[in-house]
């Protein structure tokens, strides 16, 4: 009986923080993993302070004109691919002109600290979103 106790509480005690990190992990990974092959998604590539790219789908058609919804939607969803879920943030301004999107987010790991920045140039003919954040 001690035995058994002994096993079970040395399971839970290896499951539970193993269990956990899962969890953390699984909510901040990126979109980027959960690529969507329906035709209604807009691939674009993100370069990311210059050096990593990332894969950034938006349920958006880029066939009709670009309406501020969905510049907004194609702002948001990068910015929750690049830097994950568990940020708060906040967008700062949009600009759509033309052929390119401007957007600014102030971001931050709480409430109280929203100093952080995350700018994003979006190419709408190529594609193509260049971001610079800080850390």
């Amino acid at each position: 009986m001690k035995r058994s106790i002994l096993l079970v509480s040395l399971m839970l005690v290896i499951v539970i923080p193993f269990s956990a990190y899962a969890l953390a992990t699984f909510d901040d990974v990126s979109t980027e993993k959960r690529h969507d092959d329906s035709s209604d998604m807009t691939p674009f590539t993100a370069v990311v302070n210059r050096g990593r790219s990332v894969d950034v789908y938006v349920p958006v058609d880029m066939g009709d004109g670009l309406t501020e919804e969905e510049a907004a939607l194609i702002a948001e969803v990068t910015f929750t691919t690049v830097m994950g879920h568990t940020r708060i943030h906040r967008l700062d301004t949009l600009t759509l002109k033309e052929a390119q999107m401007t957007a600014h987010y102030s971001w931050g790991y709480n409430e109280n600290d929203l100093g952080h920045v995350f700018d994003m140039i979006v190419d709408l003919i190529t594609l193509q979103i260049t971001v610079s954040h800080c850390f």
